[in-house]
């Protein structure tokens, strides 16, 4: 009896291991702010390498608020669903950025709790993304991000991914880590060009398989 009766719960949560609330994630440079002013301000005025701490401090002063991707985190937050946030930047100085995402999204953010920083590594002179790890801690069922990084992190994790679009300044700047680099289109690391990125924005999906969030946001003076 205590057997059958152990088999009928296993079922029940195997079948039913949850409601249907959702936990998102979202990538934060090029995804939730656009942050290109501030690491070139860096780079003019103090060189590589990036100081991370530096970075994190000064959101506030250079980065912009991405206005779609501000509106689709309001929807699922209003709708009872979770919202997490997952960068590749190293996490100095990073509660300066929970307490900037807290003010232009109207609730709080904390390090640790919803906001999470997750450097890549270096592999054989490769470096890859950790994303994939907090991903599955969390358990989240979408992310949303720019890169190519961000897409193959959550495939790794099993997460549905969707590829935010970046603005044309900010794929001029790095399109080598966008369906490989775009600029280029003539090498085997690099086989696509501005018109297959093109294609792959009216079909709604990218070379890994991931959903392609429809809205194209224009940077500043992009209009």
């Amino acid at each position: 009896m205590i057997k059958r009766l152990f088999a009928i719960f296993l079922t029940i949560v195997l079948v039913f291991p949850q409601t249907g609330k959702l936990k998102v994630g979202f990538d934060i440079d090029d995804t939730v702010l656009y942050s290109e002013p501030m690491f070139i301000y860096y780079v003019e005025n103090h060189g590589r390498p990036i100081d991370y701490e530096w970075i994190n401090v000064n959101d506030k002063n250079y980065s912009i608020p991405i206005s779609p991707t501000i509106d689709l985190i309001h929807y699922f937050k209003s709708n009872g669903h979770d919202v997490y946030f997952i960068t590749a930047r190293p996490g100095t100085n990073g509660q300066h950025v929970a307490e900037f995402l807290s003010d232009i999204l109207g609730y709080k953010v904390e390090k640790n709790v919803d906001l999470f920083f997750m450097p890549k590594e270096k592999i054989d002179g490769h470096k890859f993304t950790t994303k994939h790890r907090k991903m599955n801690e969390i358990g989240l069922d979408l992310f949303y991000g720019d890169s190519d990084t961000d897409i193959i992190a959550a495939l790794k994790a099993g997460v549905h991914p969707v590829r935010v679009v970046r603005s044309n300044l900010s794929l001029e700047k790095y399109s080598s880590n966008y369906f490989g680099n775009t600029q280029k289109g003539d090498v085997k690391k690099a086989p696509f060009d501005s018109n297959d990125l093109n294609t792959f924005y009216s079909k709604s999906v990218g070379i890994f398989g991931e959903s392609i969030y429809p809205i194209i946001w224009t940077g500043p003076g992009e209009e």
